[in-house]
């Protein structure tokens, strides 16, 4: 692989001087930059399914990407997600009893995609749900494991989301991969709940301002 500093210069140059996350599916480890000096590298793991933009296809989509939402403020660590709500649960890393479940845990970062290739239509990674997050898979990080998204070690995704905001980009890359078809300006990213989520959570909060009655 080209050097991670070189490939942004030479096609994400207006992100020299940010903060950056660069994915890098072809050693499955990701880069933490800014102003082009690598702070921090991880292991990570991308889909076993390969990559692409196609919906349903659980593939991990290619090219520029934004942090559109993070999610999972003040959660403990391992802490496991179900439709990006917190389930009080904790999982356990690399027990059996939660292999390759594809949780989610700790932390999630949702991206939206920063090209026309994976941010319109049904290849809309926020569409796809494609996340930055946690995993009780620890021991498969290293190699493609995942259902699209871009897993990590609990640790090192608490501490990503510590330094990346919403509208950070997120570069994901393959050698190899297309010229970039780069959208000039962050997509409009305002992630809406479904009328079901939106039920579900208006019953949780008023089951918890019941019990707060009762205090």
């Amino acid at each position: 692989m080209r050097d991670v500093q070189q490939i942004i210069l030479d096609h994400y140059v207006h992100f020299s001087t940010e903060r950056v996350v660069f994915v890098d599916v072809n050693h499955q480890r990701m880069y933490v930059l800014s102003k082009n000096q690598i702070l921090q590298d991880f292991q990570i793991s991308t889909s076993k399914y390969g990559e692409g933009e196609v919906a349903n296809s659980n593939k991990t989509p290619l090219g520029l990407h934004f942090v559109a939402k993070k999610i999972g403020e003040n959660a403990d660590m391992n802490t496991i997600f179900k439709s990006r709500s917190n389930t009080g649960k904790q999982a356990i890393p690399n027990d059996k009893r939660y292999e390759d479940k594809d949780l989610i845990t700790t932390r999630i970062m949702w991206l939206e995609g920063g090209e026309e290739r994976n941010s319109l239509g049904s290849a809309s990674s926020l569409r796809r749900y494609i996340y930055i997050h946690g995993t009780p898979d620890e021991a498969l990080l290293g190699k493609p494991a995942s259902h699209g998204c871009v897993r990590m070690k609990n640790i090192d995704v608490f501490a990503l989301y510590e330094f990346v905001d919403e509208g950070t980009p997120v570069i994901i890359w393959k050698d190899g991969y297309l010229i970039p078809d780069v959208i000039a300006d962050l997509p409009d990213v305002s992630p809406k709940l479904s009328i079901k989520e939106q039920r579900k959570t208006e019953k949780r909060m008023k089951k918890e301002a019941r019990g707060s009655t009762k205090l």
